[in-house]
């Protein structure tokens, strides 16, 4: 599913209304009936309902001026409160104002205290709260009287619901003002923004449904899409091809180098990942010392092959990794390895002679540097750094990364072409043409050591079944976030653990090739 800027979204509303010569009148008329129909859908039905709708002076306020007209043409009891005088509303919104008029409806026109108690009390008796006060256009702070209002809308116990963006909510980024609308629903229009689904402004969205208002696809076309939202249907279109008369070698065979002295669960979880992928082959590559003393159990599938030890880690030299071509068809690195120059000699002979596909994960990502050599195809290699190792990959603040984890991603992937895997609360992936995807599906019980080692393993089981580096990618994080869902809700997060989650990732494949709903926002 496509997602927009706010930038975005002018360009396309201006390309159908000039290009086009769809009129703007037709385009909110639209809007508030899309609204109309959603609010019936989420509500269970209008009749009986009695609504409160904020407007400002915008195009936004006009889409719920055209609401409010739908809801008193049909008998509901509304409150309509007007937090600009008439003559500051846009054309559109004016036009829309006088219709409401001379429909019989005499909105409020807000100007004092007086009329934020009026506001409280119409809040009092209401069942929804609908806010048309900032649209996409909004960033910064909700300053003086508008705050006021905003305010009293979060304090009444009601159903909220936000026309096209949450008002405080910047569409591009998810920043929100220090006071915004607290949104239970979100209805968004033409496309869905950005913002609504990074945090913070994530959690002030709510449910999020995306409103046709009958833009023609010849005015998205005329905008280059840059970003996506990753749902069940994106990821269901990556399944690689499962032919029963295949045999373990068509399947691929992934080498997985992972582990050390320190960290040696590392490489036993990055299999139950590579396991559960479809891979036909998974080897487990461990520094000899480690595996001679290894304290954890390996999975019987799995092959163990042992390297050289340097420093109670890896020591690859140029003439192994030269000798995995024909034996290997995709590479992990990086889980569990620890520090040490024995290592950052390693990443550097597999960036050199290694041409295959490659997930750099973890410690391999500590000794990356913007001296070590280019390594394979881009397409093919993924790098999966949570906000820490983002930080240091780029010498910036992990605040930074978190203001703008897409920019931040697309930064390195301009500097190191790759596919880059931004991992957090919501995960960015970025491939070399700096198209951006987002995987929105936060999961507090995955908050917990291993899970970017499962997620490796993973994701490198995919490319060796012959998943370029951004399909590999995506569908792991898909899928990786699907069983994280599914052991939430079967355990609850204080207590699953990444072993678990790894026992259901069969679970959410299936889910995948069966066609279960659909994992993103509803549409109407």
């Amino acid at each position: 599913m496509r997602l927009v800027t706010a930038a975005e979204m002018r360009a396309i509303d201006r390309h159908a209304i000039e290009t086009v010569g769809m009129p703007s009148l037709v385009l909110m008329e639209n809007a508030g009936l899309k609204v109309l129909f959603t609010l019936e859908k989420c509500l269970g039905g209008l009749k009986g309902k009695r609504f409160t709708i904020i407007c400002g002076k915008g195009n936004n306020g006009g889409d719920g001026l055209v609401v409010a007209r739908h809801l008193h043409n049909n008998h509901l009891p509304l409150h309509v409160f007007l937090v600009y005088p008439p003559e500051e509303l846009s054309a559109e919104a004016r036009a829309n104002l006088s219709i409401l008029r001379q429909s019989g409806h005499q909105p409020i026109v807000m100007s004092g205290t007086d009329d934020l108690e009026r506001l409280r009390i119409a809040l009092e008796f209401s069942d929804c709260v609908i806010d048309a006060l900032y649209g996409t256009g909004f960033s910064g702070e909700i300053e003086g009287y508008p705050r006021e209002v905003v305010a009293i809308a979060n304090e009444a116990n009601l159903r909220r619901v936000a026309i096209d963006v949450p008002s405080g909510l910047a569409a591009t980024t998810g920043h929100v003002a220090q006071t915004t609308f607290q949104a239970h629903l979100t209805v968004t229009l033409g496309a869905p923004k950005i913002g609504l689904f990074l945090y913070p402004g994530r959690d002030y969205a709510g449910e999020v449904w995306v409103a046709d208002i009958g833009l023609p696809p010849t005015s998205f076309e005329a905008v280059p899409a840059e970003h996506a939202l990753l749902t069940r249907e994106v990821a269901a279109s990556l399944l690689p091809l499962r032919p029963d008369h295949g045999h373990k070698g068509t399947f691929g065979h992934v080498l997985l180098l992972a582990g050390s002295q320190e960290y040696q669960g590392a490489g036993v979880l990055a299999t139950y990942g590579a396991l559960r992928s479809g891979a036909g082959l998974v080897t487990l590559g461990l520094p000899r010392g480690v595996a001679e003393r290894l304290r954890c159990d390996i999975l019987p599938d799995v092959i163990v092959r042992t390297f050289d030890e340097a420093e109670g880690g890896f020591a690859l030299s140029a003439d192994e990794v030269r000798g995995f071509s024909g034996v290997y068809h995709a590479l992990v690195a990086g889980p569990g390895w620890g520090k040490g120059r024995a290592r950052q000699l390693s990443l550097q002979a597999l960036l050199e002679h290694w041409p295959g596909g490659l997930v750099l994960d973890a410690d391999a990502l500590n000794v990356f540097t913007e001296g070590t050599a280019r390594g394979p195809d881009p397409h093919n290699l993924v790098l999966t750094p949570h906000l820490g190792e983002m930080s240091r990959l780029l010498g910036r603040p992990v605040a930074a990364i978190q203001a703008d984890p897409i920019g931040a991603a697309r930064e390195f992937v301009a500097r190191r072409p790759c596919v880059l895997v931004l991992k957090a609360a919501v995960t960015v992936v970025v491939g070399p043409d700096g198209h951006a995807f987002l995987c929105s599906r936060p999961n507090a019980g995955l908050a917990r050591g291993g899970a970017g080692d499962l997620l490796a393993g993973l994701i490198g089981g995919l490319l060796a079944q012959g998943l370029g580096g951004l399909r590999a990618a995506l569908l792991g994080v898909f899928l990786h976030a699907e069983a994280g869902a599914l052991a939430r809700a079967e355990l609850g997060a204080e207590a699953m653990t990444i072993s678990e989650v790894a026992s259901l990732l069969p679970r959410a494949f299936l889910r995948l090739r069966q066609g279960e709903p659909a994992s993103g926002p509803g549409t109407i």
